[in-house]
């Protein structure tokens, strides 16, 4: 298992006229369903994949409604889930209304089974999905490296 990631050529956005850089980007590999998940974990229970797949589908229904409710939902070795908001700013308390909040974000922090596993992650360095794409069309070939 790895991290697989391409390298891409961005700029700064406090500086867009500056030089640009080469940063990592994260690649996905495969798009895991919810029912997939239930297969494997059915496999590895005594549980049928319709028992898990109700269990699941009813703790994303109930941890979506704590989470509306305001409440931080612990899920033990799994992590934590709440959400936090961004605002635009008022000049007094008093003149700031729920209409300044401009974006709820849902924050995760990551529970041991993570923080453990994080210590041993291995990573591959894959082409963009872009340069593939183009490849793929016969537009263009890899990429040098700098």
């Amino acid at each position: 298992m790895s991290i697989k990631y391409s390298v891409n050529q961005l700029r700064n956005p406090q500086d867009p006229d500056g030089v640009r850089k080469f940063y990592a980007r994260a690649q996905v590999r495969e798009t895991i369903t919810l029912r997939k998940l239930a297969k494997e974990i059915a496999y590895a229970s005594s549980l049928t994949p319709g028992d898990v797949m109700n269990v699941l589908t009813e703790l994303s229904s109930h941890v979506a409604d704590h989470l509306a409710d305001g409440d931080m939902v612990d899920m033990g070795d799994f992590g934590k889930l709440q959400y936090q908001v961004e605002s635009e700013g008022a000049d007094t308390e008093e003149a700031f209304k729920y209409t300044n909040i401009t974006k709820v974000n849902l924050q995760f922090k990551p529970g041991i089974a993570f923080r453990e596993q994080e210590k041993t992650l291995k990573y591959e360095k894959v082409l963009p999905k872009k340069v593939i794409a183009e490849a793929a069309k016969g537009e263009v070939t890899e990429p040098e490296e700098p």
